[in-house]
């Protein structure tokens, strides 16, 4: 038996580094209990990747040999069908030696895959060291029978606790054994586990058959599970994008991208990146899908799956797309779940977006209609490539959907009927002015998403002729009327009245005459007038040097909202021609609070509070009043 030794290697007794060096040279100390559960339990996603594990190091152990004989590059052989109720785990590679065990088994963290053996090759997978870890998840101990090439057959047993035992078998193993008989043929490695309580299920047929043909369909070497009826081979098949039949291959696409990446496809795009050594295909959603959902993608290294939820492989604005492809020269993160992100994997990001964005434009000039319906689906996606891609904006912007206060429509569709396109800069400015300027007959693109409205000033860049407006709440008097003046004499003082209320919550109030006349008022609150209000807030806040210098750039402007009352409408006219004070004053505040609401102003404390207090009047006086006789306030007469 032989012992580890060194700071960072275990001990037979508690699987702990040994006591400071009283010379003090400077090394850490490290607990291998703790690591050990720090790596097996924590590094990665769950128990069940321990068998991918497994197959990683046996592709590996098979690559680095070079050559093959008669035996499968793995043979599983689960706890139910094992007569000694464990899971075998035997491959035909390169094998270890003494030496060799010490050095990669009994030292976390170092990896077969180095120069000592001159193994550092590009075309494996994986660590086999710190991947070994991922089987104390569902055993124990972790026996390891191992021969390289003509060599002693090495017996290493590993404990969660750390600790290992490292014996040199002059005498191979029991015949009975039948890991005997598999390390007679030839060098290999054979990975015994136990199963824990509670993990016998994870080690049984069921699970190894499921797992293995999850991880290891397309490994070019072939993996066999032995089963109560016999083996079953569960690698060896081609990946759906390699089939040589073009109609095959387009079908095994289809079936692929429905079964395991979701939903009925609007098309599957071959994709291709040579310095990554990357085949594979892109899924195009045929569903609406959100953007800034990140994409789940199905990603192999070299046949073997790194997992099918792999996030960030393609540009962000292609969230409607899901890949399912391998690679042979992309580096996995520490646990092999994920892509390490260098600038291998960036290159690769923008090769697939550019083939992404080249199948668009092809679309968009070739199959208009088709391309239709793929911006039914992700207009969204498509705005945001058009502002990246000169080509693509020329193509694809006069089909783009944008949202008006007329409905859905396309640029295009506008400058039918206008020499003008306008366009909000916020959405609040949308809001205000939209069913207003419908009524005028204007057509306003909402452009209260940043992309929409930079789109549309890109409209010129486009079509040289066309003209384009920002327009915001305050340009909505260019297109309502003054009342008459002796229309302002007859409801002076009432409007006075209105006004004296609501210049306690600091609104100014007009009285104007526009259509449609089903809206009472419309409170005008530009963008001018809120900076105004930022400005002059943060200035009362500081001190007198900071104050003095935001005075400066203060134009002078109000900063006050405007309320416009709609003369046209019959409820205002009813409220100004009321006779009982109390009743207009209430009146006025609900007429601002609707005002407020209609255009989804943000509503500030006073202006709570004003709803409150109006709602609650009215509701008393409507509660006070039921049961009376009716009576009609009778307006004030007309000279």
């Amino acid at each position: 038996m032989h012992k580890a030794s060194g700071p960072v290697e275990a001990t037979e007794d508690d699987g702990s580094a040994g006591p400071p060096d009283p010379a003090g040279d400077g090394m850490f100390q490290v607990d291998l209990r703790g690591m050990v559960d720090l790596l097996s339990h924590h590094l990665y996603s769950g128990p069940r990747v321990y068998l991918r594990e497994l197959l990683q190091n046996a592709v590996d152990a098979v690559t680095v040999r070079g050559t093959s004989d008669d035996r499968p590059a793995l043979r599983l052989v689960p706890c139910d069908v094992a007569v000694d109720g464990r899971l075998h785990a035997m491959d035909s590679g390169v094998g270890l030696d003494a030496h060799d065990v010490r050095t990669f088994l009994a030292t976390i963290g170092r990896s077969s895959k180095r120069d000592e053996l001159g193994l550092a090759r590009s075309d494996l997978l994986g660590q086999f060291g710190i991947g070994l870890l991922s089987c104390f998840m569902v055993t124990d101990d972790i026996e390891v029978v191992t021969r390289r090439a003509d060599g002693p057959w090495v017996h290493w047993v590993g404990r969660a606790n750390g600790s290992y035992d490292l014996t040199v078998l002059a005498d191979g193993l029991p015949a009975e054994d039948e890991r005997a008989a598999w390390l007679a043929d030839g060098p290999g490695t054979c990975v015994t586990l136990t199963p824990r309580r509670g993990t016998a299920e994870l080690l049984d047929t069921r699970a190894v058959l499921e797992l293995a043909r999850h991880h290891g369909t397309y490994l070019p070497h072939p993996v066999v599970v032995r089963t109560a009826s016999g083996e079953v081979e569960t690698s060896g098949k081609t990946p759906p994008w390699r089939l040589t039949d073009p109609e095959q291959r387009r079908t095994a696409c289809r079936e692929l991208a429905e079964a395991e990446l979701g939903g009925t496809p609007f098309h599957v795009l071959p994709i291709r990146v040579p310095e990554a050594g990357l085949d594979g295909v892109a899924v195009i959603s045929g569903q609406r899908t959100t953007a800034g959902r990140a994409g789940r993608h199905r990603v192999h290294l070299k046949g073997m799956l790194l997992s099918d939820s792999v996030p960030d492989l393609v540009p962000e604005w292609a969230f409607f797309v899901r890949c399912a492809l391998d690679a042979h020269g992309l580096r996995p993160t520490a646990n092999r779940e994920a892509l390490f992100e260098d600038d291998l994997l960036e290159h690769t990001r923008a090769a697939i977006g550019d083939q992404v964005r080249t199948w668009l434009v092809r679309m968009a000039t070739t199959q208009p209609q088709r391309m239709q319906r793929f911006l039914d689906l992700h207009h969204v996606a498509v705005k945001t490539m058009a502002l990246e891609d000169d080509e693509l904006l020329r193509i694809v912007l006069p089909l783009l959907p944008f949202r008006t206060n007329q409905g859905t429509s396309t640029l295009p569709d506008l400058l039918a009927t206008t020499d003008v396109v306008r366009v909000t800069a916020a959405r609040d400015d949308f809001r205000q002015v939209a069913s207003v300027m419908a009524a005028q007959g204007v057509a306003v693109v909402d452009g209260g998403a940043s992309i929409d409205l930079e789109l549309v000033r890109r409209l010129a860049d486009v079509d040289p002729g066309a003209q384009v407006e920002v327009i915001t709440a305050a340009d909505v008097e260019g297109h309502v009327r003054l009342a008459a003046e002796d229309r302002h004499r007859e409801v002076a003082h009432a409007l006075a009245d209105v006004r004296v209320v609501l210049d306690g919550v600091g609104v100014d109030v007009d009285l104007r005459v526009f259509a449609p006349p089903s809206v009472p008022a419309l409170l005008v609150d530009d963008g001018a007038a809120r900076e105004r209000r930022e400005v002059r807030a943060v200035a009362a806040e500081v001190d007198d040097v900071w104050g003095a210098l935001l005075g400066a750039f203060d134009d002078g402007g109000s900063e006050r909202p405007r309320l416009l009352l709609n003369d046209a409408n019959p409820t205002v006219r009813r409220v100004l021609a009321l006779s009982d004070v109390h009743v207009r004053r209430v009146a006025a505040e609900s007429l601002y609070g609707r005002a407020l609401l209609s255009g989804s102003h943000r509503l500030r404390p006073v202006d709570t509070a004003l709803l409150e207090r109006s709602f609650n009047a009215l509701l008393d006086r409507a509660v006070g009043t039921a049961g009376e006789p009716e009576t009609t306030t009778t307006p004030r007469s007309t000279p």
